[in-house]
């Protein structure tokens, strides 16, 4: 099979077959971006819900401890009793505006009281901070609030809470909670550990990244990111919840492979399509190299007989009587036609050989005019009876090497051409000369010539100018085209001269230039 249409079969089906991929994987991303953004939505949905169920257990722990420190007598017993009774409650204070009230060292304290004094050097409880943290956080003056202070590995709570006592002092209360049943409270309220979702994954963190409680089953690996990420409300708003969730879930059973076996199918019909198209191929040119091979084996076997038919042709011709004028017409159009048979003959070897193994080069020592007066000898009754009238000018005389046989095809191709084509300016000259080491054959006419922007396209394999002149005229359409290759064969060119003027006396000259020797022109 022809390469080049190999190529052009493997281009044919490369670039659907790339297109394809490359919007198999645009379609891909584009429901992966898709699927993604879902998935941040949900997620930042249900970390909603979850936040809210966090901010809920705070203000329910604010309803409770109000309950605790809404008092107005500073019993010191009262207020130890409260805080044993009481499992969340760690330690109660009470801060005036000039310090810490109770506990104090002005008075006697237990080990608990001094701890939690100890504590608290950490941060500052006093009147005046804790008035301005809440009034910070919240965006206006309040009267009880938050407080969380950072400690060892964890994060400590206060609840305070302002009250005016007996005298009509203002003094804040407040309590410090023990910080393992607050987050016992808050994973209390979320869902179990052992939830049966395999689907999704979601963390609570600590202000260090450090996951306090996780829900959900979905199996993460080391590269995984959350999805949706969303800060708690104060007095958490250092810690933060991370949600996981497995694409594949958002993605239906039945679609799953409904892009892939798309494109799957698309490709195997592509791939069909180019394996037909290339056994079809195969095949025509498998046909048409047949069809030369028949044309070929045909031309061969005129070939011999049609050489006989001229040869006993010429030998009778020479056998009849001068007088006898009819026969001798009757005779010379047997000998030009047969001589018109065997060229059309020799053209379609020639090209059916080049074309096949290209054209070979047989250079023998010989004299370029006598080929020339042999070849045109062979055109003179076809010339005669058209009204052609042949002029000559050959000064080729040495003897060079040259192919015989490929000088004889192309000026019989030339001259077969000004026959058929320029017949109307009934006239023909064809000159020769050596210059330096090339042989000059020139064959003008004076038909109407050929349209400038056919120029190069007469040299084209089975091109035919289409015209008045043409129309009705027999013919190849090969001609033109092996002389150029038989030119190149013998190391040379030709050029083509055409004019169109209507006050010219030449139409077309083809100016063909061959080696004696193989060489670069």
């Amino acid at each position: 099979m022809n390469r080049k249409l190999t190529i052009v079969l493997v281009v044919m089906a490369l670039i659907p077959i790339g297109l394809l991929s490359w919007m198999g994987f645009a379609g891909f991303q584009s429901e992966k971006d898709r699927t993604r953004e879902q998935i941040h939505f949900l997620g930042t949905q249900r970390l909603e819900l979850v936040r809210d169920d966090i901010s809920r257990i705070f203000i329910e722990l604010e309803t409770e401890l109000d309950q605790v420190v809404n008092f107005t007598e500073n019993n010191i017993d009262e207020i130890r009793k409260t805080t044993r009774n009481h499992t969340i409650i760690t330690q109660m204070f009470i801060v005036d505006q000039e310090g810490m009230e109770y506990p104090s060292s002005i008075i006697p304290i237990s080990n608990l009281e001094e701890a939690f004094l100890l504590r608290i050097k950490e941060t500052d409880i006093s009147f005046n901070f804790l008035q301005k943290s809440n009034t910070e956080e919240s965006g206006g003056s309040i009267s009880r609030g938050w407080h969380t202070w950072f400690m060892g590995d964890g994060i400590n709570f206060i609840y305070w809470n302002k009250i005016k006592t007996s005298e009509e002092e203002e003094v804040i209360h407040g309590v410090e909670l023990n910080r393992a049943a607050v987050l016992s409270r808050i994973i209390n309220s979320l869902p179990n550990t052992s939830e049966e979702n395999s689907s999704i994954q979601i963390s609570l963190l600590n202000i260090n990244n450090s996951i306090q409680y996780q829900w959900g089953s979905y199996s993460l690996t080391n590269n995984n990111l959350p999805d949706a990420i969303l800060s708690l409300e104060y007095p958490l708003n250092s810690w933060h919840l991370e949600y996981f969730m497995d694409p594949a879930a958002m993605i239906p059973d039945s679609n799953k492979l409904l892009l892939p076996i798309s494109i799957l199918t698309l490709l195997l019909i592509i791939i069909m399509l180019s394996i037909y198209l290339y056994r079809e191929s195969t095949r025509e040119m498998r046909e048409a190299s047949q069809k030369v091979s028949f044309v070929n084996q045909v031309s061969h076997e005129l070939k011999t007989p049609l050489t006989n038919i001229r040869m006993y042709a010429e030998l009778l011709e020479t056998k009849l009587k001068t007088s006898d004028l009819k026969a001798r017409k009757h005779l010379g159009i047997i000998i030009s036609e047969s001589a018109r048979l065997s060229r059309l003959i020799n053209n379609v070897l020639s090209y059916a050989k080049d074309k096949k193994n290209g054209s070979r080069f047989n250079p023998v020592l010989s004299i370029p005019d006598e080929t020339i007066k042999r070849t045109l000898d062979s055109f003179s009754y076809s010339l005669k009876t058209k009204g052609i009238k042949l002029h000559t000018d050959l000064r080729a005389s040495s003897p060079v090497l040259i192919d015989v046989d490929i000088m004889e095809q192309i000026l019989s191709n030339l001259v077969s051409n000004v026959e058929k084509y320029a017949s109307d300016g009934k006239w023909i000259k064809v000159e020769s000369s050596i210059k330096d080491d090339r042989i000059l054959l020139t064959v003008s006419d004076r038909g109407s010539g050929v349209p400038e922007d056919l120029k190069e396209k007469i040299f084209e394999p089975f091109f035919r100018v289409s015209n008045k002149l043409t129309d009705g005229v027999s013919g190849t359409g090969i001609g033109l085209s092996l002389v150029r290759t038989l030119a190149e064969t013998h190391g040379g060119n030709v050029v083509f001269f055409s004019n169109n003027k209507a006050d010219s006396n030449v139409g077309a000259i083809f100016q063909v230039r061959l080696k004696t020797t193989l060489g670069e022109i």
